[in-house]
C-alpha cells in the first residue's frame, strides 16, 4: 500500500503530538501569599482560599505536579525572576512585567482605588488632587506603588503590608492609601461599621493571573490555560467564586472593556453600563452565547490592557493608521469628528489651520485618545494630557489650555459633567473624521472576531443595529455605517486545486437544509497547511427559522498556515447515521 507523502507527513506530524502530550510536564514550586485573603491566606498552617483552591483542581482535573508553599509575595516576587519552576498565583499583570514571566488567566478582575477618611475623601476627585496631599501609603513591591511612582507621585509612605497600610489609615498617618476593593472588604470584617475607607480616584483595574517563571516550559503553560479554560467553560470556575467570592463577576475567558464616554458608553444613574454601543456589545453576545461582566475603566488604562494582553475587546476605538496593525476590527459601530473647541469668554484668535494650532500655547487631550495619538502624529507638541476627559474640559474650562480637542459627538456630555455649560464653548478647527470600533486584541481568537462581526453584518440588514442606535442618538446620519463591514477578505476557494499564500484567509459557500437533517461535515487532512476558523450560516437572524424547509447557504472560512499541501474533504451526512455520505468531494489547496 502507497501513502502520498502529504499524507505521511500528516501521519507523522500526528504521531509526534501523540507523543509530546505524554511527555511529563515540569513540577512546579507555587509561591503562595499566606496574606492576601481571600485569595490566599494561611490558616493553622494550613493554605486557603480562591486562588488555592483554584491550583488543586487545576492539578486533579489534569495531573500537572505542583507544589505549593506558602511565601510573603516580595520573597515569591523575587524567586519568580529566578532560575526554576515556580508560580505566583495572585499576580497583577502589567505590561512592565509582561516580558519577565509568563501568563496564565486571568483569574480575578477588579479595581484598585485611592480610598480616604471623610475628611480627605470629599477633596479628591481627581489625580492632581490626589497628589496635593499629604501622604499616601503603598504596599511595597506591589503594583500600585509602581503605578503611582509611574504616575508622577512624590507623597508616597512604604509599608510591609495591607494590615499595616489599613492601620496607618484609620490612625491618621497617611490620607490615602490604594487598595483591591475585594481585598479591602476582607480587611474591613473585623472593623466597626463607623471606620469605611470611602473610595476616591480608579487607580488601575487589576488583572489577575497566575504568573509562570521564565523557566516553566511553553507547552506546561499552554496546558495550564486550556485547564483554566477549560472550567470557564464548565461552570467550575463559577462554582469556585460561588463559594469565596459570590457577590463578585466571574472573569470569562474574554474581557470586555469600555470607557465613560456618553452616549457612546456609559455609566447610568442605576449603575448599569450603557450606551449604543453597549447595547450592541450585549447583543453581539447573546447572539454568539457568550457570557461576561462589561467594566467600565480610565481610557488610558483599557488601552494598555488591550494592548498587552490577549481575549480583551475594548470599546468603542476610532480606527487611526497608527492603530490599525494592534487590533483585529469588529465594526463600524460609530463615527466622529474631532474639533478643537475654545471658550467664548477667551480673546484668542481661533487658529484657521493646522500650523497656527500648533502656535497656540497650550491644548487639552485626553491619555491615549486618538485625538490626542493624532495631534502628536501631526507634530502639536503644546498638549496638557489629563487621564480623565472630566479633567481635560476642566482645563479648557478653567483656562489652564487655551483649547480643547474632543468630538462632536461627545463633546456635550463631557462638558456638562465636568460642571459647565456648552454654550460657553465655541468650535473651531475640524481636525479628522473616523469610524469607530470593537477592538479585539492581539492573540484573541480568530473565530470569534469572525463571529462577532458577521453577527453584527446581521444586525445591520435586519434593523436592530440602527433601532439601538436611534433611541441614543436619533438625528445621526448612519447610512455609511450599515454598508461598512470590516469582514477580512477572502480568497473563494473552488472545486480544482486552489493556491494561497501563507497568511491567507479563505473561503467556500454550499448549500444545505437543516430541516432533512443532512448537513455538510468538513476535515482537514494536513490542517498544520491550512486550518479551519469559522463556521457560520449567510445572513441569517432571529426572525429566520432554520427548520422551516427553506434551503440556506453556509461560509466556512480556512487560514493558510504555513507552506505545504493539504485537502479539505466535504460530506453531507445525517451526523446520528453511521452510514456513507450522500454525497462527497475534496479540494486540493497548496500554501506557497
Amino acid at each position: 500500500m502507497k501513502i502520498g507523502i502529504a499524507r505521511f507527513g500528516f501521519l507523522l506530524t500526528l504521531l509526534l503530538v501523540l507523543f509530546s502530550s505524554q511527555i511529563a510536564a515540569q513540577s512546579v514550586t507555587v509561591l503562595v501569599n499566606p496574606s492576601y485573603n481571600p485569595f490566599s491566606y494561611e490558616d493553622n498552617g494550613e493554605l486557603k482560599g480562591l486562588a488555592v483552591d483554584l491550583l488543586n483542581l487545576i492539578s486533579e482535573e489534569t495531573g500537572l505536579p505542583m507544589e505549593m508553599i506558602a511565601t510573603p509575595f516580595e520573597e515569591g516576587f523575587a524567586r519568580l525572576q529566578s532560575e526554576g519552576a515556580y508560580a505566583l498565583p495572585t499576580l497583577v499583570f502589567t505590561s512592565a512585567r509582561k516580558p519577565l514571566f509568563n501568563w496564565v488567566g486571568p483569574i480575578a478582575i477588579n479595581t484598585t482605588y485611592l480610598y480616604g477618611l471623610e475628611n480627605t475623601a470629599d477633596t479628591v476627585t481627581t489625580m492632581e488632587d490626589a497628589k496635593s496631599v499629604g501622604k499616601i501609603g503603598v504596599v511595597k513591591d506591589y503594583y500600585s506603588q509602581q503605578l503611582l511612582q509611574s504616575y508622577g507621585f512624590e507623597n508616597l509612605v512604604v509599608y510591609e503590608n495591607e494590615k499595616q497600610l489599613l492601620k496607618s489609615l484609620f490612625d491618621g498617618l497617611i490620607d490615602l492609601a490604594p487598595f483591591n476593593s475585594i481585598v479591602l472588604t476582607h480587611l474591613l470584617k473585623d472593623e466597626s461599621d463607623s471606620m469605611k475607607p470611602i473610595p476616591t480616584v480608579l487607580v488601575d483595574l487589576d488583572m489577575t493571573y497566575i504568573g509562570f517563571s521564565r523557566g516553566v516550559k511553553a507547552d506546561d503553560i499552554e496546558r495550564w490555560q486550556e485547564a483554566l479554560d477549560g472550567l470557564k467553560q464548565s461552570g467550575r470556575f463559577s462554582d469556585l467564586y460561588s463559594k469565596w467570592l459570590p457577590d463578585h463577576p466571574v472573569p470569562g475567558i474574554y474581557t470586555f472593556l469600555t470607557e465613560e464616554y456618553p452616549p457612546v458608553t456609559f455609566v447610568g444613574e442605576d449603575g448599569e453600563v450603557s450606551g449604543f454601543v453597549t447595547d450592541i456589545v450585549r447583543e453581539l453576545m447573546k447572539r454568539n452565547d457568550i457570557s461576561g461582566e462589561l467594566l467600565v475603566v480610565p481610557w488610558s488604562i483599557g488601552y494598555d490592557i488591550a494592548l498587552n494582553l490577549p481575549n480583551v475587546l475594548l470599546f468603542s476605538m476610532d480606527r487611526t493608521e497608527s492603530r490599525e496593525s494592534l487590533f483585529e476590527w469588529i465594526g463600524p459601530v460609530g463615527k466622529n469628528t474631532a474639533y478643537l473647541y475654545g471658550r467664548i469668554d477667551s480673546n484668542l484668535l481661533l487658529p484657521a489651520d493646522i500650523s497656527k494650532a500648533k502656535e497656540i500655547p497650550s491644548i487639552a487631550t485626553t491619555t491615549d485618545w486618538w485625538t490626542e495619538q493624532l495631534l502628536k502624529e501631526l507634530g502639536f507638541t503644546n498638549l496638557i494630557s489629563s487621564i480623565d476627559p472630566l479633567e481635560t474640559a476642566r482645563q479648557l474650562m478653567t483656562g489652564k489650555a487655551l483649547l480643547g480637542i474632543f468630538t462632536d459627538l461627545t463633546v456635550e456630555s463631557i462638558i456638562k459633567n465636568a460642571g459647565y455649560d456648552t454654550r460657553d464653548l465655541k468650535r473651531s478647527l475640524e481636525i479628522q473624521t473616523n469610524y469607530f470600533y470593537i477592538a479585539a486584541s492581539t492573540g484573541t481568537d480568530e473565530e470569534l472576531v469572525l463571529r462577532l462581526q458577521t453577527a453584527l453584518d446581521d444586525m445591520k440588514r435586519d434593523g436592530s443595529f440602527e433601532e439601538i442606535l436611534r433611541e441614543y442618538v436619533p438625528d445621526m446620519l448612519i447610512s455609511s455605517l450599515l454598508w461598512e463591514s470590516s469582514t477580512p477578505p477572502s480568497v473563494k476557494l473552488d472545486k480544482t486545486t486552489n493556491k494561497l499564500a501563507q497568511g491567507d484567509l479563505a473561503s467556500f459557500v454550499l448549500e444545505e437544509n437543516g430541516s432533512t437533517g443532512y448537513i455538510w461535515d468538513v476535515t482537514v487532512l494536513n490542517p498544520a497547511v491550512i486550518a479551519p476558523v469559522y463556521r457560520h450560516r449567510l445572513h441569517a437572524s432571529e426572525r429566520e427559522d432554520v427548520m422551516s424547509g427553506v434551503p440556506y447557504e453556509i461560509q466556512w472560512f480556512f487560514r493558510a498556515t504555513e507552506p505545504g499541501e493539504s485537502v479539505i474533504v466535504f460530506s453531507l451526512r445525517r451526523p446520528w447515521e453511521s452510514v456513507q455520505p450522500v454525497e462527497i468531494f475534496a479540494i486540493n489547496v497548496v500554501v506557497e
